[in-house]
C-alpha cells in the first residue's frame, strides 16, 4: 500500500474523532454559558425562600412560647388582647415552607416538611394547655408535652439552617 494512502486512512478517523470531541466540548461550553445566569437566579430564589422560612419559623416559635407562658401564668393573661391583635404567624410559615418545598432540593424540602409537622405538634400542645378552664392546674404531662414539642421544633429548625447553609455554600449534604 502506498504510504500516502496509508497515512490518509489512519489520519481520517483521528481527525473525525477530534472534530466530534471539539463539537461536544463547544456544546457543553455553550450550555454552561446559557445556564449560568439561570442558575444564579435560581440560587437567589432558593436563598430568599430559605431565609424566609427561617425567619417565619422563628416568629412562630416565639408566638407559641408566648402562648405557653400566657397559659401557665395568669399574670401574663392581661396582655392577651395585644397578642391576638398580631397577625397569625402560622400562615406565613406555611407559605415559607411551601416555597422551600418548591425550590428544593429534595433533602431541604423534606426538612421543611419536618418543620411543618413539628409546628402542627407544637400548636396542638398549646391548644391542650389552653383547654384547661383556669380553675384547675395545668397537668404536668401537658407541660412536658409542650417542652418536648418545642424542643423538636427548634431542633428541626436548626437542622434546616445547617443543611440550607451547606447547600448554598456548596458543601455536600448528608
Amino acid at each position: 500500500m502506498d504510504p500516502t494512502v496509508a497515512a490518509a486512512v489512519i489520519a481520517t478517523p483521528t481527525a473525525l474523532i477530534a472534530a466530534v470531541a471539539a463539537y461536544a466540548a463547544g456544546r457543553a461550553q455553550a450550555r454552561a454559558a446559557q445556564r449560568g445566569p439561570v442558575d444564579a437566579v435560581r440560587r437567589q430564589h432558593q436563598r430568599e425562600a430559605y431565609a424566609t422560612l427561617v425567619a417565619e419559623a422563628s416568629k412562630y416559635e416565639k408566638r407559641m412560647f408566648r402562648e405557653y407562658i400566657e397559659t401557665i401564668s395568669p399574670r401574663a393573661r392581661h396582655h392577651r388582647s395585644d397578642i391576638l391583635a398580631e397577625p397569625d404567624p402560622s400562615e406565613a410559615l406555611v407559605f415559607a415552607i411551601a416555597a422551600v418545598r418548591l425550590e428544593g432540593p429534595p433533602h431541604l424540602a423534606d426538612l421543611a416538611h419536618r418543620i411543618e409537622l413539628a409546628s402542627n405538634h407544637l400548636f396542638g400542645a398549646v391548644l391542650t394547655l389552653q383547654a384547661t378552664d383556669g380553675s384547675t392546674a395545668v397537668a404536668p404531662e401537658d407541660l412536658q408535652r409542650f417542652d418536648d414539642r418545642h424542643d423538636v421544633f427548634k431542633d428541626r429548625e436548626q437542622a434546616f439552617v445547617k443543611a440550607a447553609s451547606a447547600h448554598l455554600n456548596g458543601a455536600n449534604h448528608p
